[in-house]
Order: structure tokens, then C-alpha cells, then sequence
């Protein structure tokens, strides 16, 4: 058991490289004011982190305090460690190797079959997929799953989209890779690799809302994922917005991801243009920019169901910046126009002025980020 002298030494060390992480390259002075402690202290911990290679020194011209003299920074060795992260979808995984802030250095990618293929297959497949790519300085690897997770983040308890029940992805990992592994909700994991790592101006609460088979929301507050109740979930894409609508793989009839979800969007489209769409929120965006009235009234109806939804999260939650990721993260502009106006008409009027839309940041491996960051901040950062 750690003694208490250790414990303190742990502390300090997280809090230097989380420090890093986070504000990036600093000299000493800079980093034991930053985090309040003695110059002695500074200088043990970043002996340490140098002796094993996780940050360097190096001179600058112009950098800390003193501005126009020559400083010498402690930075970041990205590249020391790495992690794997895996984002499991509908029917596809992604995963990569990344860095020590998340970023993506190797992503492959395989499909697989949902009606025919068991997800203990789909586990196997992964763990192949990810030894292709560990590496010899592997910290562990972090899984985005598509539904809530059980409270010790080592199985996917339910994923309705993919009709998959208490999936275990930490043990069978660990066993095969030898490293540890840490699973959590996919888009809980984007939300904290936008908080993290994304280009969010420290926006907090966040709110992340991914639009792709379903519609899922994450939240990040104070820094750290918002984790309710035994599974943590937000489950945004199942709120009723429509009274006697469509059924939901949920058991329930009229949630937001019958009326918003891509599969939705793909059968409007294909109604309307005549052809399957690979991208059909911006191709009903085109079509009713273009003048086409049917487009613009299925936009116009998916707009106003979403806002709804956004609302009750706004009115909740009061988050201070929501991100609008999967199938928004190539929609038009126009589009987002459209759900701010219409979030303004539903939220309660003292928030509606202190909420921003915008679109995700982090891109089309937000995923991968995603299960990166939740690895990295249980096995690095908060190690």
C-alpha cells in the first residue's frame, strides 16, 4: 500500500503532467506557481518525469514570465506513450495508436456483420487489430461503446442499436494485449475528447450531440464526464418528441432518434431525390437551399424535433456550449442557423442567450480521440 509520502508524490506528478497537457510547454517557475508548489518540489518531480522520459527541456527564446529572455520550458513527450482507441459502431470499428494528447498517429478501420457476426467475434477481431498496432510503449487501450457501460467501465451493458447485451471488452483485451483497458460510453468519450483536446474555448458545461444510427448526447462539467446513476448515460436520442410516432429499438414510440437518426434522414432523402445518399442531411440542406419545398419541409421538421430535444437538455442541464457531431459535422452551415433560431424559440428565456451551437470539432476519428482520452485520463493523467 502506498505510503501517504508517496501519495502526495503522485498528486504532485499528475498535476504537472496534467498541467502540460493542458497549457502546454512551461519553465519551472511558471509550472510550481501555476500549481502552487515549491521550487524544491518542482525540481523532483520534473527530475522524475525526465529520468523516465516523459517530458523534456529545452531553451526558448522569449518564453515564460520574462518576456524577450531566453527560458527554458518543460514540455510534453507526446510521443513516450501511447494508447489505443477504439470506437465500435454499427457495424464498423475504428481504432488507432495515439499519443499522449490523443492524437490520432495510425487509424485502421473494419466492418462487420451485424446479423451475422457475435459480438465476442467482433472483441476478437479487435484485439488482432489493436496488436497490429501497439507497439512497444503501450499504456492501454480505451473502447467508445455504443450504449451504457457498467459502473467499473469493463463492459457495454446494452447497445439497442446493435441488439448487443453486457458485451465484455476489458477482460478479453487485457488477456490478449497484455496492457490495461478501461470501455465507456462512445459518446460520453467524444465529449470529453472535445473538452480535452477539441477547439472549444474552455466551454463549460460542454454538451456533445452525435447524430449518426441513433442520436446520443455526453457531458462534460468542471472538466470531468458526467457520470449519472449506475450506467452514467444521457440519452438524449430517446426523449419522446413526437406523441404516437414511429416505434424505437428502445421499446418505446416517438424518441428523437426515430425522427433525427441517420437511417431516417437516408429514407427521407431517398423519397425525395430518388437515389441513396451517403451524406443525406446535407443533401437535403442542397436540395432545399436549391429551391426543392419537400426538402425544405423534412429539414424543417428534423430542425424542430432536435430543437426540442436540445431544449430539455438546455433547460436541464444550462450547458454553455452544445457541439453537433456525426452527421452535422459536414452539414451546411445554413443548418446550424436553422437549430439555433429554433433552440432560441424553446429554451427558457435567462439561457437561451448563454447557449452556443456549434459544430464538433475533433472530426471524423472524434471516436478514436474519444476512447484515447478516456484511456489516457485513467491510465496516464489520473494514474
Amino acid at each position: 500500500m502506498p505510503t501517504p509520502v508517496q501519495d502526495v508524490r503522485r498528486l504532485h506528478r499528475r498535476l504537472v503532467l496534467r498541467a502540460l497537457r493542458d497549457h502546454g510547454p512551461q519553465p519551472r517557475a511558471d509550472l510550481a506557481r501555476r500549481l502552487a508548489l515549491s521550487p524544491t518540489t518542482m525540481t523532483k518531480v520534473v527530475g522524475q518525469l525526465l529520468d523516465e522520459g516523459l517530458v523534456a527541456e529545452g531553451a526558448t527564446d522569449g518564453a515564460g514570465t520574462r518576456v524577450g529572455r531566453p527560458s527554458t520550458e518543460v514540455r510534453l513527450r507526446t510521443g513516450a506513450r501511447h494508447v489505443i482507441g477504439v470506437q465500435v459502431g454499427a457495424g464498423t470499428v475504428r481504432l488507432g495508436r495515439c499519443d499522449l494528447k490523443a492524437r490520432p498517429l495510425e487509424v485502421r478501420s473494419f466492418a462487420f456483420d451485424l446479423a451475422g457476426e457475435p459480438p465476442e467475434r467482433v472483441v476478437r477481431r479487435i484485439a488482432d487489430a489493436a496488436a497490429a498496432l501497439a507497439g512497444d510503449r503501450l499504456l492501454g487501450i480505451g473502447v467508445a461503446a455504443p450504449g451504457p457501460v457498467d459502473p467499473g467501465q469493463r463492459r457495454n451493458v446494452l447497445s439497442v442499436n446493435l441488439g448487443w447485451r453486457d458485451v465484455a471488452f476489458a477482460d478479453p483485451l487485457e488477456r490478449a494485449l497484455g496492457v490495461p483497458a478501461v470501455v465507456d460510453h462512445n459518446v460520453r468519450a467524444m465529449a470529453l475528447a472535445e473538452a480535452r483536446y477539441g477547439d472549444t474555448g474552455g466551454a463549460d458545461p460542454l454538451l456533445y450531440v452525435y447524430v449518426r444510427t441513433g442520436v446520443g448526447a455526453g457531458l462534460v462539467i468542471g472538466g470531468q464526464p458526467f457520470r449519472s446513476g449506475a450506467h452514467g448515460v444521457t440519452e438524449l436520442g430517446h426523449l419522446r418528441v413526437v406523441e404516437r410516432g414511429r416505434p424505437c429499438a428502445c421499446g418505446a414510440s416517438g424518441c428523437l432518434e426515430t425522427v433525427a437518426a441517420e437511417p431516417y434522414l437516408a429514407e427521407r432523402a431517398r423519397a425525395l431525390l430518388g437515389r441513396d445518399s451517403q451524406d443525406p442531411l446535407t443533401d437535403l440542406a442542397e436540395a432545399a437551399h436549391g429551391g426543392d419545398g419537400r426538402a425544405a419541409a423534412v429539414l424543417d421538421e428534423l430542425v424542430d424535433r432536435l430543437a426540442t430535444g436540445l431544449a430539455s437538455a438546455v433547460n436541464l442541464l444550462n450547458p454553455a456550449l452544445i457541439l453537433l457531431g456525426g452527421a452535422f459535422r459536414t452539414a451546411p452551415e445554413p443548418v446550424f442557423d436553422l437549430v439555433r433560431d429554433a433552440l432560441r424559440g424553446r429554451a427558457f428565456p435567462v439561457l437561451r442567450d448563454s447557449v452556443q451551437v456549434r459544430r464538433a470539432t475533433l472530426g471524423p476519428d472524434a471516436g478514436v480521440v474519444g476512447s484515447a482520452a478516456v484511456a489516457l485520463d485513467r491510465l496516464f493523467y489520473d494514474a
